[in-house]
């Protein structure tokens, strides 16, 4: 056992037994992981990206062969976890806690958009086992659904998924740099793990010289996005590495991936799991900071001052509980004027752009087969109509859809920093009534609580034309001209069934978030308001001078031993020597 674990060991039983003492159930349920971030055999290396960079592809080329699933159109649904075993072996994991043994050559018929559509099997996860080496040094890969395509679902199983992640390799595309949702990807991962590779598949589709400008873009911008601090990107086609795969040598990009893959990542294990288990535990002592140092501080006070500090932290919650309501309307109110302005004329110049651009296809297509018989002709543009709107529709999604989620982004960030505020005006005054310099944590929107919007239905492109058909009999001259008119009518109504669902999707998506932020928020805020009234009321309940001397010793000990173990938990972080657990004191 090397000396950094048996100091995490030592140091999270300290914390264990805090936690404990002092009931602080969050910092045990971060303890209880972090138990299992020191107790693992191998780290989980997430590959993540946007839909159709080529993940799987990439896990493939890794493993050397053909394991999991790959097409040309949006596959990955459900989370595939390959990792070691002697014998190879492919099992499903249901919902329900159901672990089933499948063939290899079933899994896409549980793990893929198109055999398991939005998950109606209830597959939690499948999992492959194989005798490779590159499993057998000590990691499970996990390929993961592709973020921002139109299968909402597949999203956020991705985000969900993030806190599971040791180590990261995210999939970027040459012809495809640097999407919005990637940089959302990037924003999620903060806090969770540094420990990230970026692979820039499909360079063999450009230019040489067009793929290095592609390269030399994503690192300048992930660069800012890193803060500065940019890890490690490698351009690579993982479809090349695939076809070569057994040969005398893979390529040299895809050779030079692989090298910093095993050597910054795998052969890192312990080092990664460690860190994971630090940052767990280190913010378990952050809590448990914050719960201890207020009751010490509140004993400070005699019983007349405890019972007014604490009136005034309980009038000074009721106020901020009253701007946080104010905020909430304020957020409804923004993200209302988001669907009901801005969306509604992006909507509208869309339908506009639509009939423009779609009538005279319909027009040429009547010219162009002006001999035929007029009811086969309609009854075709009929159906043609409804397939070139969502057609259309499907491909100018995306821009209406960054439009959304950049108005809600803006909307929830007003609404951070006013939930901030009023949290910090309550902190502050804890600070000011019993002498202590605690600092304000942060609301933040939980991973799950990310704005996503995926129209996924598409199923308006129509059928026959539902018109009388009697003016087909008439003299074509005669019925021509009714036969434009029901098809414009037509088309009109194709745009606006289609736009009307992207509307009502969106309207009831934004509401959704809104409800979830707001309840997230305010749970935050009375977590934090919780712990300043109960640290008070137990200062309180004690009651005798005797037993708040006695008590006072305990926490000075309790936040002597946290401020020594923050301490520690910082020392091994930075890679320096860690003093030894008698010096705690």
């Amino acid at each position: 056992m090397t000396r950094t674990r048996e100091t995490l060991i030592a140091a999270r039983e300290e914390l264990r037994a805090l936690a404990e003492r002092h009931e602080c159930g969050e910092a045990l349920r971060d303890l209880g992981t972090a138990r299992a971030r020191l107790d693992a055999t191998s780290f989980r290396l997430v590959v993540l990206g946007e839909y159709k960079r080529g993940k799987s592809t990439l896990v493939n080329a890794l493993l050397g062969s053909n394991v999991l699933p790959m097409d040309v159109v949006p596959l990955t649904s459900v989370v595939t976890e390959v990792a070691y075993a002697p014998e190879p072996r492919t099992q499903v994991e249901f919902l329900d806690g159901r672990l089933t043994d499948i063939s290899a050559d079933a899994l896409s018929s549980f793990v893929t958009e198109p055999e398991n559509p939005r998950n109606t099997k209830a597959v939690k996860r499948a999992i492959v086992r194989l005798p490779s080496p590159l499993l057998k040094a000590g990691v499970t890969i996990v390929d993961t659904p592709g973020v921002g395509s139109i299968f909402e679902h597949n999203t956020e199983v991705t985000y969900e998924f993030l806190a599971e992640s040791d180590a990261v390799v995210i999939v970027l595309a040459a012809d495809q740099p640097l999407s919005a949702e990637e940089r959302r990807l990037l924003t999620a991962l903060a806090g969770i793990t540094d420990h990230v590779l970026f692979a820039v598949n499909r360079v063999d589709v450009l230019a040489p010289e067009d793929a290095a400008k592609s390269v030399e873009f994503i690192r300048r911008n992930l660069k800012d996005l890193c803060d500065g601090s940019l890890k490690h990107v490698f351009p690579l086609s993982a479809r090349t590495a695939l076809e070569t795969a057994g040969g005398p040598s893979p390529p040299a990009e895809f050779a030079t991936f692989d090298t910093a893959l095993r050597q910054l990542l795998i052969g890192r294990k312990s080092d990664l799991l460690e860190n994971r288990a630090r940052l767990l535990m280190r913010r378990a002592a952050d809590l448990l900071t914050l719960k201890v140092g207020l009751e010490r501080h509140a004993l400070d006070q005699g019983q007349l001052e405890l019972q007014r500090t604490l009136d005034r932290l309980e009038s000074a919650a009721a106020t901020a509980r009253d701007v946080l309501d104010n905020s909430a309307i304020l957020l409804s109110h923004d993200v209302h004027r988001l669907h009901a302005v801005t969306l509604r004329q992006a909507l509208e110049a869309t339908r506009q752009r639509l009939v423009a651009e779609l009538w005279p296809r319909v027009e040429s297509t009547l010219r162009a087969h002006g001999r035929r018989p007029l009811h086969e002709i309609v009854r075709e543009l009929a159906v043609a109509i409804g397939e070139w709107v969502v057609a259309d529709l499907k491909r100018s999604y995306s821009e209406t859809e960054a439009l959304a989620q950049n108005g809600l982004s803006r909307a929830l960030e007003g609404h951070v920093k006013r939930v901030h505020a009023a949290t910090g005006d309550v902190v502050a005054l804890a600070n000011n009534l019993l002498g202590m310099h605690a600092e304000v944590p942060r609301a933040v929107a939980p991973l799950d609580e990310r704005a996503r919007f995926y129209y996924k239905d598409w199923d308006y492109s129509g059928g026959p034309l539902r018109t009388p058909g009697w003016w087909f009999q008439l003299p074509r001259r005669w019925a021509e001209p009714r036969a434009r008119q029901a098809l414009h009518e037509l088309l009109e109504r194709r745009i606006n069934q289609n736009l009307g669902a992207i509307r009502y999707d969106w309207l009831t998506r934004l509401d959704d978030a809104v409800r979830r932020f707001s309840t997230s928020s305010r749970e935050q805020f009375d977590s934090i308001v919780g712990i300043l009234s109960e640290g008070v009321k137990r200062a309180e309940r004690l009651g005798t001078v005797v037993a708040s001397d006695h008590r006072r010793d305990e926490l000075e000990r309790d936040l002597a031993t946290l401020q020594g173990l923050r301490e520690r938990l910082d020392d091994e972080s930075q890679g320096r020597p860690i003093p030894a657990r008698a010096g705690l004191g």
